[in-house]
């Protein structure tokens, strides 16, 4: 009797779990295909949708020199893990010579970039990417008769692909007095934002 009385529970019980028990619901955006928490690959997607826009600033130094800069910049997503693109560039210089005077520059100049996620590297420091960027400047004030250097940097960023960025760069052609910043490692805070 005490086995039929166990059966009967067991049936019951296994009965009961199994109309309790319901499919995981899931809720879709309008017009979603597919997994949402998947990440699209982005060769997929219109020309348009492939563009991101922000910008930062940049070549932060204060003290003697003094220099800083804002830039905007648009960037095209190549894959999921690399863009490239343009942006302008806005930098103040100032540098005191002592009795020789000081010297004070408003510079203009374009830049061309490239950022790549590297897994290996995301592993160790999370969410890097390696990022390098070739610039050109003139000068505004065109009083000092200074030819600057055009700056070609590299180095490794913090930051995911939309949002607030620190790129930490090394100017490979960096030369006291002729470059726009005043050390040859230069600190950008940016990013994309839309």
């Amino acid at each position: 009797m005490k086995k039929l009385l166990l059966f009967f529970s067991l049936l019951t019980f296994g009965g009961i779990s199994e109309v309790f028990a319901q499919e995981p619901v899931v809720i879709k955006e309008e017009g979603a295909e597919g997994d949402l928490d998947a990440e699209v690959d982005v060769r997929e997607l219109p020309f348009r949708k492939r563009l991101n826009f922000g910008g930062g600033v940049s070549g932060l130094s204060f003290g003697n020199p003094t220099s800083i800069g804002i830039s905007p910049m648009v960037g095209y997503s190549l894959t999921n893990n690399a863009i490239v693109g343009v942006g302008l560039t806005y930098q103040y210089y100032w540098a005191s010579f002592g009795s020789l005077g000081s010297l004070t520059s408003n510079l203009l100049g374009q830049r061309i970039f490239f950022r790549q996620q590297v897994p290996a590297l995301s592993q160790v420091i999370g969410q890097a990417y390696l990022t390098g960027q070739i610039e050109n400047f003139s000068n505004l004030s065109d009083n000092s008769g200074i030819n600057y250097s055009n700056p070609v940097l590299v180095g490794v960023g913090l930051g995911s692909k939309i949002g607030i960025n620190l790129s930490i760069m090394y100017d490979l052609n960096y030369s006291s007095g002729r470059s726009p910043y005043g050390s040859p490692l230069v600190v950008q805070v940016g990013g994309f934002f839309f």
